[in-house]
C-alpha cells in the first residue's frame, strides 16, 4: 500500500516521461495512466531521464474507476474554481493526510487530468478532496509534470521528516477497515437505485443533487463497516417501498 499517481488522459508522452522523472525524484514509482498515449515511444523514454522502469511498469487502464478502484483516499487536482464547491485543500495539507493513511497501509492515489482541460467533473466526483496549488495570477498554468513534483514533494517532506503532525490512532481506529472507492462507489449507486424506486428523485435534477449527496459521504474515513449499515438501511427501504407497492414488482 502507498501512494500511486494518475494521469487521466495524458496527450503528449514526452509530458507523461517527464512525470515519471519528477516521480523518480521524489522517490515514488507506483503509475497509472487511463487511456494515455503510446507512453513507451522514444520521447517519454528521453524525458524520463533514467527513470524508465517507472513507465515500463506503469499500470494502464481503460477506465478511470479502474485506476482508483482499491484506493481509500483520492485527491484530485484543479487549476481552476468549480461551479459546484468540493472540499479544497492546500497541497501541504492533502499530503499530510496521505502520509497519516499510508502509515496506516492505505492505498492513495493523487489524479491529474489531461493537459489542456484538466479533470472533469464526472472524476471529481470521485475525488475525497481537491487541490490547488497557489500559483500567481499572471500566471497560473503549471505543466504537468512540474506539478506533480511540487505535489510529491510535499509528501516527501511529510514522510521523511515525520510532520504530518497527526495524533496515533485509537485502537478503535487500527480495528477499522477503510473503505475503498470501489466500495463507496457501490453505496453511491445502491443510493440512487433506491432514490428513484421510491419517487426521491426525479430524471432531470439528478446529477446535480447526486454530486451534492457526495459532497456529504466522500469525506475521508468512511469505514467498510459504515458502508455496510448505510447500504442496510437502503436494503430496508428498498423493501419496504416493494411491499408498499407491489405493482412494480
Amino acid at each position: 500500500m502507498g501512494t500511486r499517481i494518475v494521469l487521466v488522459e495524458p496527450s503528449h508522452p514526452g509530458n507523461i516521461g517527464s512525470v515519471a522523472r519528477a516521480m523518480g525524484n521524489m522517490g515514488f514509482s507506483d503509475l497509472y495512466l487511463v487511456r494515455p498515449v503510446d507512453h513507451l515511444v522514444e520521447e517519454a523514454r528521453v524525458r524520463s531521464s533514467g527513470n524508465e522502469s517507472i513507465l515500463a511498469q506503469a499500470t494502464v487502464c481503460d477506465r478511470f474507476s479502474e485506476a482508483i478502484g482499491d484506493s481509500t483516499f483520492v485527491v484530485g487536482t484543479s487549476a481552476r474554481i468549480r461551479t459546484v464547491g468540493w472540499p479544497t485543500l492546500s497541497p501541504r495539507e492533502a499530503m499530510r493526510e496521505i502520509a497519516k493513511r499510508t502509515r496506516s497501509e492505505q492505498q492513495c492515489a493523487i489524479v491529474f487530468g489531461p493537459e489542456r482541460t484538466g479533470l472533469e467533473n464526472r472524476h471529481i466526483d470521485q475525488c475525497n478532496v481537491l487541490i490547488r496549488i497557489p500559483v500567481d495570477d499572471k500566471a497560473p498554468s503549471i505543466n504537468l509534470a512540474g506539478a506533480v513534483l511540487i505535489v510529491l514533494y510535499e509528501l516527501r517532506l511529510m514522510l521523511n521528516e515525520g510532520s504530518d503532525g497527526s495524533p496515533k490512532p485509537t485502537s478503535r481506529e487500527k480495528n477499522e477497515i477503510v473503505a475503498t472507492n470501489d466500495q463507496i462507489e457501490g453505496f453511491f449507486a445502491h443510493l440512487q437505485n433506491t432514490m428513484e424506486s421510491t419517487g426521491f428523485i426525479a430524471e432531470s435534477p439528478r446529477d446535480v443533487l447526486m454530486r451534492k449527496i457526495r459532497r456529504i459521504f466522500l469525506r475521508p474515513g468512511l469505514t467498510v463497516d459504515e458502508v455496510n449499515i448505510l447500504r442496510g438501511i437502503l436494503t430496508a427501504v428498498g423493501n419496504n417501498n416493494q411491499t408498499n407497492h407491489p405493482s412494480k414488482q
